[in-house]
């Protein structure tokens, strides 16, 4: 009987180093499960834990962040921000006289800023850093895509039977 008593608590013991084990596998294991059947695929299924993860409720702002950046139309949103504040960017005067557009090209994305007459374009290509600059204070990042500064186009000069030979009027249109 002595013996006995000496050799139960060590089997009980190791009973509950057993269930301890197998009680931390479940935990880390995922949960696997078959269809009703029996027979087919295994579903594994994650439990939710006390931390926040990708499951839970989210912000819908964040949502959209996220799959902007994912979907890879940061720079575009840039550029349509770049458009919708044009006059806060360059002040009334400037935007008065320099429109801003986002173009797609074959190249890519340009931000085509076409001016009035040659002396805005002028004067919007000497202010092109000062421009990124602000681009960057209002909107908070900046824009990646080449700038092109347009200046007026020439009205079309029909050629006909009475041309005379020449360089034509030299103007700024504008």
């Amino acid at each position: 009987m002595g013996d006995d008593s000496i050799e139960e608590p060590a089997a009980d013991d190791a009973a509950r180093r057993m269930l301890a084990r197998a009680r931390s596998t479940a935990r880390s294991a995922p949960r696997t499960t078959q269809g009703a059947s029996g027979a087919g695929k295994k579903r594994t299924e994650r439990r939710s834990g006390a931390r926040p993860d990708g499951r839970d409720p989210q912000a819908a702002g964040d949502v959209l962040d996220s799959w902007l950046i994912d979907a890879g139309f940061t720079e575009a949103l840039a550029a349509g921000g770049v458009q919708a504040h044009w006059e806060t960017i360059v002040g009334a005067d400037l935007a008065a006289h320099v429109s801003c557009e986002p173009t797609e090209t074959p190249d890519g994305r340009v931000l085509v800023l076409r001016a009035d007459s040659t002396a805005w374009a002028t004067q919007v290509r000497l202010l092109l850093p000062v421009i990124h600059r602000r681009i960057e204070e209002v909107l908070g990042q900046s824009v990646t895509d080449p700038v092109r500064v347009l200046g007026p186009t020439p009205p079309k000069r029909a050629m006909g039977p009475r041309r005379v030979a020449g360089r034509g009027p030299r103007d700024t249109y504008g």
